[in-house]
Formats: C-alpha cells, sequence, structure tokens
C-alpha cells in the first residue's frame, strides 16, 4: 500500500511540474484517469480510464467501491463495466467563451456488472446474500485541468455521483 502511495504521489507531481503547452482539454487520443470519491449506494470510491477515440467521442472501464452499514445491516457494491462519452466542450466553451484548454464537459453512458453483498447481523431477518446485477446508467460531467495534465472533475448521475482528481496522458 505504501509503495501504491509513493507511485501515485510520484505521478501527481510530475503531472504538476509538467511543462506547459496549448491543447484543447480534449482531442482525439486524450487518455484521462479520473479517481475520486462518491455517493451512491454509500460513500464509496471510484476510478475510470477515458480514451478519445474521435474529436468528440471518448470510451473506456470504470469502477467503484461503495459500502454502509445501517444497525447491523451491511451492504457492499463493488461495480466494473464500461462507459462511453460525447465530449460537449468545442459548443459549450465557444457559446460561453471559456478556455477550450481548460474545461471538458461531458455526457455519456455507461453499463456493466454490479456485485450486491447484504449482511444482515442484526435480526438476521434478510439473512446473508450476494448478487451478481446488470448496471446501465448514463452521467453528466465536467474536468478543469488548473495544469496541463492535472485537474479535478465532477460527474452527475445514476447510479453514481463522484468528484475528485483527473490526470491526463
Amino acid at each position: 500500500m505504501k509503495k501504491l502511495l509513493t507511485i501515485a504521489a510520484v505521478a501527481i507531481l510530475c503531472c504538476i511540474f509538467a511543462e506547459n503547452t496549448q491543447a484543447q482539454a480534449f482531442q482525439k487520443g486524450t487518455k484521462n484517469l479520473n479517481v475520486g470519491l462518491g455517493l451512491g449506494y454509500g460513500v464509496g470510491a471510484n476510478a475510470s480510464f477515458d480514451v478519445g477515440v474521435h474529436e468528440l467521442v471518448s470510451v473506456g472501464v470504470g469502477g467503484a467501491f461503495s459500502s454502509r452499514n445501517y444497525w447491523g445491516y451491511r451492504t457492499t457494491y463493488i461495480g466494473l463495466g464500461v462507459r462511453g462519452a460525447v465530449h460537449i466542450g468545442k459548443f459549450v466553451n465557444e457559446a460561453l467563451s471559456i478556455d477550450d484548454n481548460k474545461f471538458d464537459p461531458y455526457v455519456g453512458l455507461s453499463g456493466g456488472l454490479r456485485i450486491a453483498n447484504y449482511n444482515d447481523d442484526y435480526t438476521n431477518y434478510y439473512g446473508n446474500a450476494t448478487d451478481l446485477l446488470i448496471s446501465f446508467g448514463g452521467y453528466a460531467g465536467a474536468r478543469y485541468y488548473f495544469k496541463e495534465k492535472l485537474g479535478v472533475y465532477a460527474e452527475a448521475g445514476f447510479p453514481y455521483t463522484s468528484l475528485g482528481i483527473t490526470l491526463k496522458f
């Protein structure tokens, strides 16, 4: 775990001190790694990786983990899936006179599998069970880069809403 945190810290520092060049916030070939905290089935952590496959379109993979405990009734959710987004910054940024190099708004769809684990240690009325479910959803989000390769993101959607840091490669 200590090695993982060290590697993450070095990656973030490299992005912060990277040389600035002018480029659009999103374009074909752009690769983004999002890591954040979210709400949906309790508070949890999530990550996603997207690749620009067209001037306006990205595809990627994502995962989320959340857990909650309420009076001995514990639920844990793990989601893994694919996602696709249309990046509308070209239109929004021009209409609102926003810097194209820093702001990347997008809308997308996601789908995948969700593992749901339920434990009722309080009354045992519900028992203990694990389900594998198919999950579909939609989201709208935006990234704001305060450095060329480092920024923040926020996504609101169903079944998960999140915010965190984003790294561009």
